[in-house]
């Protein structure tokens, strides 16, 4: 009798342990949907869910902004599949920048939910970019056409925000310490632009013949010698803004490419570079539609430097690269730049 009363009370206090616990999960769960509907605001995960998954298949990359709109596709070259910036003439885009999205994609993280309220995306830089908007308009096709990732962001001093295309809502969202998303408004960003890979200390001879005022001449009689003026013969006030402007060609810039024949316009200056070996590099610079261009082409003075004049046109004379105001101004500067008071009639 005293064991069957000992195992009623063992049985009874298990029992209680069983509804204690109960009671405190419940709690639990409780307690934590208050919180969140104290605190709606909280919002977390990744933007992109499961795009390590699904990245593989991606076959092409629209960004578009106020400030530059392009292209990216994998296409096949040769044997190869490539990844190239299709409405810049199919320019090579380099792997690095290509990592750099992925990896910004994959440790973009939601923060907290901001608005519905559509008058306020423009305070929060989501705006339709296509509509006039702030916003960058970030979309990741597969080979189908389906859409991976189709997101517009706002990259603002006050923080990172996201908006579907489709809808209201906005989140601030963070990226990942090591894995910041790459500069999607700036084309250049994407693209190797070094139109020459020619180093300085193989120049011998610069003519320049700039927009504004008479042209001139800089030279040296070897690399290891200081570079001057030789035509017209004055007296030099500077001789690191000689060093500069002489070159400069073999350091440009670029802001944006096409290929070389989509560019036409007037000729507004001309740079002709001479090596110590004989190869002749010459560049004009064309104004089109409201920008400067430079084309680029090389020719050797003897037939065993066809080889080197080759490969300097393989990487730039089939293009035409856009420069900035200050890239022209340094490239070709009026003599006036270097020696004031020395542009004179031409």
């Amino acid at each position: 009798m005293t064991t069957q009363l000992a195992e009623r009370r063992k049985k009874r206090t298990l029992m209680m342990f069983l509804i204690a616990g109960a009671l405190v999960a419940a709690a639990a769960v409780t307690t934590a949907i208050e919180q969140r509907s104290l605190r709606p605001d909280q919002m977390s995960g990744p933007v992109v869910p499961g795009l390590s998954q699904t990245i593989s298949g991606a076959e092409r990359i629209t960004i578009t902004s106020s400030e530059a709109s392009y292209r990216i596709e994998r296409i096949q070259r040769g044997e190869e599949r490539v990844w190239v910036m299709r409405d810049r003439g199919d320019f090579p885009v380099t792997a690095a920048r290509l990592g750099q999205l992925t990896d910004g994609l994959e440790e973009l993280r939601f923060t907290r939910r901001m608005t519905s309220d559509a008058s306020k995306h423009e305070r929060l830089g989501v705006t339709d970019p296509r509509q006039g908007g702030r916003g960058i308009l970030l979309q990741v096709e597969d080979g189908r056409g389906a859409l991976l990732v189709n997101i517009i962001l706002g990259v603002e001093p006050s923080g990172t925000y996201v908006r579907r295309p489709d809808g209201d809502q906005v989140w601030a969202a963070r990226e990942g310490e090591d894995a910041a998303l790459p500069p999607l408004r700036d084309v250049s960003a994407w693209l190797e632009l070094r139109p020459l890979a020619v180093e300085p200390a193989r120049l011998a001879r610069v003519e320049i013949v700039p927009p504004q005022g008479r042209g001139y001449v800089l030279a040296r009689e070897a690399p290891d010698q200081a570079w001057r003026l030789v035509q017209p013969a004055l007296a030099t006030l500077t001789q690191s803004s000689v060093t500069s402007t002489a070159e400069r060609l073999t350091a440009l810039s670029p802001t944006d490419v096409q290929l070389a024949p989509a560019i036409q316009g007037d000729v507004i200056a001309r740079v002709r570079a001479t090596t110590f070996d004989g190869v002749l590099i010459d560049a004009e610079l064309i104004t089109s539609e409201g920008r400067t261009w430079v084309k680029l082409a090389a020719r050797a003075d003897s037939p065993e430097l066809e080889a080197a004049a080759m490969q300097i046109n393989s990487r730039s004379s089939d293009w035409a690269f856009a420069l900035s105001d200050r890239e022209v101004e340094a490239l070709a500067p009026p003599l006036s730049a270097l020696i004031p008071g020395a542009s004179g009639p031409q």
